[in-house]
């Protein structure tokens, strides 16, 4: 999945590494987690239900529920990337993390009189981004990133502003960690000006945390054993943390003076959201259903805390100079995001109790996502930004159709589940899938049951330290663990 997974412009600002078309399709591509059960069959449940996970997906399923529960699943993560510059060779790194996936109560009742045999109402939440992941990449390539803080202070000055009117998240610490300097005729320069291509070596570490975890109360109804339907109202709760240390170094005294040079980027994401779910399923037989949902965009309000710090090391005539670390001032920025529509459908063929075998198609329109840079004064300064942006979202991604496919077979009280997820590519110059294999097993004893999931995902991506700069590619493999504790009463 190019440009999904991972991608950082740590630009000439950290202000500049925010909001962008990545950004928001990050938060727009999800891959949920919730129970294990979920997990195991793929996450093919539009034509099925009385599983928690399924409460984010269509919630028609919660009333196939017959008695009340609670339910808890934690889970564990392992991701590993492999990243390589071009002509160098591929460096892995790993990260591991432990997050509560699901957490749920399910209240169940049976109207008296009427064809509406259960009411049931569910409150908790589930699992649906992970944003785990740790880069790591070392090798030789073209340019540097001053080039891009030299151009930028020269546009600054050539508009008859100063040095003070300098970007304080990445052309300001430059110049005050001294890559950036006058000249002995007053003129700006850096050590690149005679070889702004200068080949020299680089290394870039790049470590994101958080998620997105969806609050959720659901309701749904199940007239005469024939129709489901349901409701969610979901909650989003979004947290992203990335964390860049980029390096420039000169071992071959390639570019006069230059040594090395450090830039860190912090950001930080936080914010609400807010959406609707809704779905029906409908059994043809009690052996055929089918079922579909239709989910809204998710508006989410999100605020970003950012911050940088740039250090520089040279040597002259006077000798070495090892450069004190500039730390920029802290930033905050906040704004409104709009996430697309989705829509699907599904159908399984359950063979009474001795398991179903079950398949979903989703479409997911990623270009229809849209930024509002600043909600509380329309037509302001950002208006022109937030065009840009939104443009790029239209022209870079693309409608995907996601297909999910899952089984399970039951024997006495043990479960066995599989299945296979095939993710459409939302960006506009590809095509193909993303793909993971899932299976678990389970077991259901009166009033308890527990389930084990895992998930094998596969996808690959991009990452480059600046605008400009070489591109490392990234080949990701993730492994998924979740362990679900089910009590009835």
């Amino acid at each position: 999945m190019k440009k999904v997974l991972f991608f950082i412009a740590m630009g000439f600002s950290a202000y500049a590494t925010a909001q962008t078309a990545t950004d928001a399709l990050r938060y727009s591509y999800i891959r949920p987690g919730g129970t294990a059960r979920f997990m195991g069959v793929g996450g093919a449940f539009t034509a099925l239900g009385a599983d928690f996970g399924a409460l984010s997906q269509n919630p028609a399923g919660i009333a196939l529920y017959r008695t009340s529960e609670f339910v808890l699943t934690p889970s564990l993560r392992f991701a590993a990337t492999d990243a390589a510059l071009p002509g160098e060779p591929s460096l892995r790194d790993e990260k591991s993390s432990f997050n509560l996936d699901n957490a749920g109560l399910i209240f169940h009742s049976k109207p008296r009189g009427g064809k509406w045999t259960t009411v049931n109402v569910g409150l908790g939440f589930n699992r649906q981004s992970d944003f785990s992941q740790a880069i790591f990449y070392q090798g030789n390539g073209n340019g540097t990133i001053t080039n891009g803080y030299f151009d930028e202070a020269n546009a600054v000055l050539a508009n008859g502003g100063t040095e003070d009117d300098f970007d304080p998240f990445g052309t300001q610490l430059a110049w005050d960690a001294n890559a950036l300097y006058a000249d002995q005729n007053g003129y700006l320069s850096y050590d690149f000006i005679g070889d702004p291509q200068a080949r020299i070596n680089r290394l870039q570490t790049a470590t994101t945390r958080g998620g997105v975890n969806e609050m959720l109360f659901s309701i749904g109804g199940n007239y005469a054993e024939k129709l489901m339907v349901g409701m969610t109202l979901g909650v989003p709760i979004l947290r992203y943390e990335q964390e860049t240390d980029y390096t420039e170094s000169d071992p071959t005294d390639a570019v006069p003076f230059f040594d090395d040079l450090r830039q860190t980027n912090y950001l930080n994401t936080d914010g609400v959201g807010f959406d609707v779910k809704m779905g029906f399923i409908y059994h043809i037989t009690q052996m055929f259903r089918l079922g579909a949902s239709f989910h809204t965009p998710t508006w989410y309000s999100l605020t970003d805390n950012y911050s940088s710090t740039f250090s520089y090391s040279y040597t002259d005539g006077n000798g070495s100079v090892d450069g004190e670390t500039i730390f920029s001032p802290d930033g905050v920025f906040d704004y409104r995001l709009r996430t697309p529509w989705r829509a699907n459908v599904g159908g399984a063929v359950v063979v009474g109790k001795n398991g179903f075998v079950s398949a979903d198609v989703e479409w997911v329109d990623y270009s229809s996502s849209r930024y509002n840079f600043d909600p509380n004064a329309p037509n302001s300064g950002f208006a022109l930004q937030e065009r840009e942006v939104n443009n790029q979202i239209q022209r870079n991604y693309r409608t995907a159709t996601n297909l999910r496919f899952g089984a399970e077979w039951a024997l006495d009280n043990f479960r066995l589940r599989g299945g296979a997820n095939l993710l459409g590519r939302p960006s506009a110059d590809e095509t193909g899938f993303d793909t993971a294999i899932t299976g678990g097993v389970g077991v259901r004893v009166e009033g308890f049951y527990i389930d084990l999931g895992y998930r094998h995902f596969v996808s690959d991506g991009a990452l480059t330290a600046y605008n400009g700069a070489p591109v490392a590619s990234l080949d990701n493999r993730n492994n998924e663990f979740l362990l679900t504790f089910g009590f009835k009463f």
